[in-house]
């Protein structure tokens, strides 16, 4: 998209100019970062209706966790999730009894989130189980992390680089 754009408003070197500052960053990352325990459930909490957004390899935020060197949890065979969105291929939704089931992976990335949500997400009962509740690997990605543009990509690379 940014090369487009370039393109469109005559700043092509410019615009690949910070396609190559992103890619050297991401680069970077991946070396000095030390991952946790995997595989990862990346996902959008919502505390209020104890739902969840799943993130897929097919989303912007799987397929960059995976150029980072991170394992998307898959779901376990059968688990019923909802349809109100219409058919998606970047986002899983889970809700009620199916929500923890479908959160199993070993550490929690919340997307668009801060320590507010990961404080209601440790409180949500329903979820105690969960290794990685337990095990207190539940990290806030940033509010800005819905969509990942260059800015808010460059933000992502810069908390995960933080954190691990």
């Amino acid at each position: 998209m940014l090369t487009q754009l370039g393109e469109i408003t005559g700043q092509e070197k410019q615009a690949a100019a910070r396609i190559a500052e992103f890619e050297a960053q991401l680069t970077t990352v991946k070396q000095r970062i030390a991952l946790p325990p995997q595989p990862v459930s990346a996902l959008v909490y919502t505390p209020a209706a104890h739902s969840a957004n799943l993130w897929t390899p097919e989303s912007a935020q799987g397929k960059l966790l995976t150029q980072l060197g991170f394992t998307l949890a898959t779901l376990p065979r059968g688990l019923q999730t909802s349809k109100s969105q219409g058919k998606r291929h970047d986002i899983i939704q889970l809700g009620g009894e199916n929500l923890a089931a479908g959160l199993n992976g070993e550490s929690l990335f919340l997307f668009a989130s801060d320590n507010k949500d990961v404080a209601a997400l440790y409180a949500n009962p329903l979820l105690a189980h969960l290794p990685a509740v337990q095990n207190k690997r539940v990290y806030a990605l940033g509010t800005e992390t819905f969509r990942l543009d260059y800015y808010s990509a460059t933000l992502l690379l810069n908390r995960l680089a933080a954190l691990f």
